[in-house]
């Protein structure tokens, strides 16, 4: 391939990642100094990933700012900016340059998003840090005051999007509680909005994963959310409802063992334990929890689909597949309770740590690295 031929950007930029996410950078800053549309956009924004993946600090910089100088912004630089400048730990310098490109480019809703996620997110990180900063969790409130017709479902849903998509710690929460509030004082209804739910339930998916949070309630609570927001064009939603039987057997089985307390889990996830939290506190406190499976579990598998009926033959022992089927086909008041016994090689297994080739929990069916380990 020749790197300077005409319509070769996109294969430009596509070897560049793969340079990069094989950690060859110093290849990746070649390739891109060397192609004669070294001037476009992209090329540059890439160039200045590279610099920064090279640890050429300095020539990250000049490079960001002159990209950041542009009459249009994408928020992918805004963001890849952000994150350098975060793990560069220069809080000062990007609250300003933020707070700059957001008087720039007031009428670009998606740059400002963007500018307000990352200060939220630097925010976060001077909480984390112990750093001090002058900017406050009410950041947007006096925004939104300045600019009331910024206010929109769509903008705010989009800011907690970008959130999603960056590298969060926990201990962000404080922050993050202050501006869904801001928002829902802002627009009420917001709270119900369909898509500001899912950029909320894709935010605390990010913390889980970000801080490997991997456990029966979180597995449990990123399955559920999953399934809320599942695309109904996509044939995925059958093995879907699996996996959130599957996780819900291992809430069910841990607590035969040991007491579980989800409080850390409600305090820290409050939207995806409202998903969850009638399953959890009714297995929490069941007297008989045979009991509460067959009523809570496997009475909502009546009427199962024929895909979902094979799924289920594929990830069930014979004889748990047997009881399941002789449950689900008996007269509601005459079932008996049953135990439909997993295939021990084909449950999904549940540790603090992820593997990058390990399935992800989500229920993807995708790779870890290839899913909620890119965000």
């Amino acid at each position: 391939m020749a790197i300077d031929s005409p319509g070769s950007k996109s294969e430009i930029l596509k070897l560049a990642a793969e340079y990069l996410e094989n950690d060859n950078p110093g290849k990746a800053v070649k390739l891109l100094e060397n192609t004669e549309i070294s001037e476009d956009a992209e090329i540059q924004h890439m160039l200045a990933v590279a610099y920064a993946e090279r640890k050429w600090g300095k020539k990250a910089i000049a490079q960001y700012t002159k990209c950041l100088s542009a009459d249009k912004l994408s928020p992918s630089l805004i963001q890849d900016y952000s994150e350098f400048m975060l793990d560069s730990g220069e809080h000062g310098e990007l609250k300003n340059t933020l707070l700059d490109l957001l008087e720039k480019h007031s009428s670009d809703s998606e740059a400002s998003a963007m500018c307000i996620a990352m200060l939220y997110s630097m925010l976060g990180d001077c909480l984390l840090n112990k750093a001090e900063t002058d900017l406050t969790p009410d950041f947007l409130k006096e925004y939104l005051e300045k600019n009331p017709k910024a206010a929109g479902k769509t903008f705010f849903s989009a800011i907690i999007r970008y959130l999603a998509g960056t590298p969060n710690d926990i201990s962000i929460t404080p922050v993050t509680d202050r501006l869904i509030r801001i928002m829902a004082d802002s627009i009420p209804s917001v709270i119900s909005d369909m898509t500001f739910q899912k950029a909320v339930a894709d935010f605390e998916l990010s913390l889980i994963l970000y801080a490997n949070m991997v456990d029966p309630l979180t597995i449990l609570g990123m399955r559920t959310a999953k399934l809320k927001f599942a695309d109904p064009k996509k044939d995925d939603t059958d093995m879907l409802k699996y996996l959130v039987f599957d996780a819900k057997m291992t809430v069910v089985d841990t607590i035969r063992v040991k007491p579980l307390d989800p409080s850390r889990f409600a305090a820290s996830f409050p939207y995806i334990w409202s998903l969850i939290s009638g399953f959890v506190n009714g297995a929490v406190n069941a007297k008989d929890l045979k009991q509460f499976t067959r009523n809570e579990i496997y009475s909502d598998l009546r009427g199962a689909s024929p895909r979902l009926t094979d799924i289920f033959k594929s990830n069930l022992s014979p004889d748990g597949f047997a009881a399941l089927s002789s449950f689900l086909n008996a007269p509601l008041k005459g079932a008996k309770p049953v135990t439909a016994k997993r295939n021990a090689n084909k449950n999904q297994a549940v540790s603090s740590k992820i593997a990058p080739n390990a399935p992800c929990p989500c229920g993807s069916g995708k790779k870890y690295k290839k899913c909620c380990g890119l965000k």
